[in-house]
């Protein structure tokens, strides 16, 4: 079964992502993201995977400064 056929609507306790694949690259799991294209399911994602999606939306998005909003997201988790 793909990691793309399961359908999670809740979001994941840290306890739990730690246990699933990162749905990009496979490796183990701390963060997740919900997108509404994707029906609004949670999708497990390493810190690697994470970040990198975070920084390509605040891009996306026209951040005026997206790599220092990065590094300060890195710092304070």
């Amino acid at each position: 079964m793909s990691a793309w056929n399961i359908r999670r609507k809740k979001p994941y306790y840290e306890l739990g992502i730690r246990r699933l694949k990162c749905i990009r690259c496979g490796d183990t799991a701390s963060e997740q993201w919900q997108v509404c294209a994707d029906g609004n399911n949670y999708r497990p994602l390493c810190l690697a995977c994470g970040d990198a999606l975070n920084g390509m939306v605040l891009k996306w998005m026209g951040h005026p400064n997206p790599r220092a909003a990065i590094r300060e997201y890195r710092a304070n988790r």
